[in-house]
């Protein structure tokens, strides 16, 4: 079976060390946003997905910026934490009981 080009750019994007080190860090970031707000278990598995896609744009603003805080490597440590927890906050306050979302 011949590889072609296009493979090898997905293979490229999925065995990136930036993606699975972000996936990592923005994982770390929801497990300690959970466990300092609470929730449990329940709670963990709806702010994963907020912490991922937080990290995601934070990273994003971060390159687009062109402003490099605490890079490591590809990675936008500064602009990825800190869009995490924005969005972390952010779904929080949309859940919460008292609120009418």
């Amino acid at each position: 079976m011949a590889v072609g080009p296009w493979s090898d750019r997905v293979l490229d994007s999925v065995l990136s060390p930036a993606l699975w080190l972000s996936a990592v860090l923005a994982l770390i970031c929801a497990a300690l946003f959970t466990a300092w707000r609470g929730g449990g278990w329940r709670q963990f598995w709806r702010d994963l997905p907020a912490g991922c896609i937080g990290f995601g744009l934070g990273q994003a603003a971060g390159s687009l910026s062109g402003l490099d805080l605490l890079r490591v490597g590809d990675v936008q440590l500064l602009w990825g934490v800190a869009g995490a927890v924005s969005v972390l906050l952010l779904g929080r306050r949309l859940r919460s009981p008292g609120s009418q979302a």
